[in-house]
């Protein structure tokens, strides 16, 4: 499953944090279109360079499935940022 929601969290030094919590279905399904229309574009293109588009939009999902759960997180002294995916 791809991720569905994202949350940012950033804090600066001296002042109030803040927290935003981003919806990414919304991004998916306004990419959906666009996947639409250049899927066969991009299959068409992996055979002519003899891939196998099964295996490599099989990858693709893969990778996309695992972002889930990851969280990034970068501290400095003049601040601190997260973020989670979900």
């Amino acid at each position: 499953m791809p991720p569905m929601l994202m949350k940012l969290h950033i804090e600066r030094r001296g002042r109030r944090g803040f927290s935003l919590w981003l919806p990414l279905f919304l991004f998916w399904l306004l990419m959906l279109p666009i996947a639409i229309v250049t899927l066969p574009v991009v299959a068409l293109v992996l055979v002519l360079l003899s891939r196998n588009p099964v295996r490599v939009f099989g990858a693709y999902w893969g990778l996309l499935s695992a972002i889930p759960g990851s969280h990034f997180e970068a501290k400095s002294p003049r601040g601190c940022f997260f973020m989670h995916v979900y």
